[in-house]
């Protein structure tokens, strides 16, 4: 069956395993959590549930009633659709809410130096104890074709069980695309994939090279319908956990991924306002946010 398919892959996930396991693990059980969410938000509140056509557009865009396959295995996701446009929707808003769960530890760090390290307080108790709060942050690539989805059998603790697995050509395209990128959360497609949208998703690919373009997938942060000055202030929702990650990664590898992220952020994030009509004040708005939080000089790099 030819259907829409992400390859999601954790950036950092193996640096995050070698130095803490329990980390690593809780950095999916995150990516859990907005997974059940959704789903519970799904069957308590439907999109059709609302009788405002815009209150149900909006709902629905925040749940994962698209999702035919959801198969997640180590820092690895397959995720397949069969409405491709309801699932780009559906695929960003993942992705932005899975950054948001943890974001607010970035952005206001008891340690700048170690944003992700976090003292939580369990209740009624009061106790303390220190985890850390890797980054869900996902690079992955994009496709459409042929996906057969089966069960096969498996081992755990040496006992049987049964397991899905899937395979087909658009899991092989996409696995392929994905190593295109290399830095940053960035979802990348071959060109002619965005054929399989309507015009309204059509406009938030951008692209990359002549034959590979990438979703704008924060773009989706932002309304379209909430007066623009309400959604030009969202900016912060996302820029200021990644600059609070970029800051702190500042002579390390990993670097080069928050850079990446941020100047993604400002493309979305103009991608939006073209589209909505506002360019300008977002292009003012984002050149105040990069001389104030990194630096007047990356300006013009970052809008590049």
């Amino acid at each position: 069956m030819k259907l829409v398919f992400a390859f999601l892959d954790v950036l950092g996930f193996s640096s995050y395993s070698e130095r803490d396991l329990a980390g690593a693990q809780l950095l999916l059980r995150h990516q859990e959590f907005i997974l059940r969410q959704k789903l519970n938000d799904g069957h308590s509140h439907p999109a059709a549930s609302y009788g405002d056509p815009s209150s149900a557009s909006l709902a629905e865009a925040h749940l994962v009633d698209s999702f035919k396959h959801f198969l997640p295995f180590s820092d690895s996701v397959f995720i397949a659709s069969d409405s491709p446009d309801k699932f780009a929707k559906q695929l960003s808003h993942f992705l932005i809410e899975c950054l948001q769960l943890v974001g607010h530890a970035y952005d206001d760090a008891a340690d700048p130096a170690r944003p992700e390290a976090v003292d939580v307080t369990v209740f009624p108790a009061g106790t303390k104890h220190s985890e850390h709060w890797y980054p869900p942050l996902w690079r992955g690539g994009l496709a459409f074709g042929e996906i057969d989805v089966f069960d096969v059998t498996g081992l755990r603790d040496r006992q049987v069980y049964t397991t899905p697995n899937a395979a087909g050509p658009a899991v092989v395209k996409a696995v392929g695309v994905e190593r295109f990128g290399g830095r940053g959360p960035r979802l990348f497609c071959e060109r002619e994939f965005i054929q399989n949208f309507g015009a309204d998703i059509q406009r938030y690919f951008w692209p990359v090279t002549d034959s590979i373009s990438e979703l704008l997938w924060p773009a989706f942060l932002y309304s379209l319908e909430n007066p623009a000055h309400i959604e030009l202030s969202q900016f912060h929702e996302l820029w200021g956990p990644a600059v609070g990650l970029w800051k702190s990664k500042q002579g390390h590898k990993a670097f080069e991924h928050y850079d990446e992220f941020l100047k993604l952020l400002v493309r979305s994030f103009l991608c939006w306002a073209r589209i909505r009509g506002c360019e300008q004040k977002a292009r003012d708005k984002a050149r105040a946010c990069i001389a104030n939080d990194l630096s007047e000089s990356l300006i013009e790099t970052y809008f590049r």
